[in-house]
């Protein structure tokens, strides 16, 4: 049984049905309700830790079979990241040769090929740039409408307005899952539900490393094709891409503390708007259709806790994506469908994730840390 039908609870189910195995999945609203329809829809390796690269990497490959598999929107589009600052440039020319170490082909280019990639910015505050060639977007709303409708007609079962409410164990051993639909068994249960994953588990007195950190976004009117790469400004911490709808998706950081209720913030659209106004100054005529707010499920080191917990016998967690989580869905669920029918990833680098790292003091860095 899956909790949360989020992009990681339906990949999760997906790949389990690859390998014949049938699963239950309990979501409390509906699939993609929580984080996944509201993110950036980026897609990319370019990190700069051995783990997060590695799921990246495998992920990618896994993009380009759900798009032919599931007719999932996904292109490689690339990524840019801005450089205004002499301190950024230096750090980030470090990045780029751990990338290129670990097969990931970014490169920092010059202001003449930001404007081959992106023919309407305004560069005359900029150094240079790194370009993500590997890098792309795809549509939430695709892998959740697709896969879901895939998983049912194979005869998984996706059920809505399900509310987990405790696992029940015995003997450290699962025995299912306690829901506002009655009691539903299972022998292997995956907490799949972003921060509902840490109450869930409060049930069993474990303590989880994640914190809900609030985020903005808004939308505008569609456009035609202007830049295919989804551009990040590092200095100020902002992105913009433009969907394949033609919409423009803006993001930006403002001060939030972990646990805050994310409200919607005049600070956020004077800061989102001054920045790719900018760049774009052609932006101050766009339409702004929708503004949301969301949260990163966030944990100490900003990777995800993946894997079994230690002691308790068909229990495992994928959560705390730290906002990278629908990007590596797909390789997350292929990790987490190893692990239940084969007892172990094929991803190595995934064993650094599980969550007695943060007992151990096993933390690992991520210099790369966007939003």
């Amino acid at each position: 049984m899956i909790i949360g039908g989020g992009s990681t609870g339906l990949m999760i189910s997906y790949y389990l049905l690859k390998k014949g195995v049938k699963s239950v999945i309990a979501e409390r609203k509906y699939p993609g309700s929580g984080n996944t329809y509201k993110c950036a829809t980026g897609i990319r390796a370019s990190f700069t830790s051995r783990e997060h690269i590695a799921l990246m990497k495998r992920a990618i490959e896994l993009w380009s079979e759900l798009k032919d598999e599931l007719g999932v929107f996904y292109e490689r589009s690339g990524y840019l990241w801005l450089l205004s600052r002499e301190e950024d440039l230096r750090a980030f020319k470090t990045y780029v040769s751990f990338q290129n170490e670990h097969g990931v082909p970014t490169k920092v280019i010059d202001l003449s090929e930001v404007k081959r990639l992106a023919p309407t910015i305004v560069t005359k505050d900029l150094l240079a740039a790194v370009h993500d060639p590997l890098a792309g977007k795809a549509s939430p709303f695709d892998l959740v409408l697709q896969s879901w409708r895939f998983l049912v007609e194979k005869g998984c079962k996706v059920l809505m307005g399900v509310e987990a409410k405790k696992i029940l164990m015995s003997g450290g051993k699962v025995l299912g899952v306690e829901t506002s639909a009655g009691f539903i068994e299972s022998r292997a249960v995956v907490l799949a539900a972003a921060y509902d994953t840490v109450k869930m588990l409060k049930s069993l007195n474990i303590s989880v490393p994640i914190e809900p950190v609030p985020k903005h976004a808004f939308i505008t009117e569609a456009y035609r094709d202007l830049f295919k790469p989804l551009i990040i400004d590092w200095s100020t911490s902002s992105y913009v891409v433009q969907t394949h709808h033609g919409n423009f998706l803006v993001g930006s950081e403002i001060p939030e503390k972990p646990g805050d209720k994310p409200l919607s913030r005049l600070e956020f659209l004077r800061k989102a708007s001054k920045v790719w106004t900018k760049y774009f100054p052609w932006m101050k005529e766009a339409y702004l259709l929708r503004y949301w707010t969301g949260y990163y499920d966030t944990t100490p080191d900003h990777h995800p806790i993946i894997g079994p917990l230690d002691g308790l016998e068909g229990l495992y967690v994928a959560a705390g994506f730290s906002g990278h989580g629908f990007m590596m869905s797909p390789s997350v669920g292929e990790v987490m469908a190893d692990w239940i029918t084969e007892g172990r990833p094929k991803i190595l680098e995934a064993l650094n994730l599980s969550m007695s790292r943060f007992r151990e003091g096993r933390l690992v860095k991520e210099a790369a840390v966007f939003g």
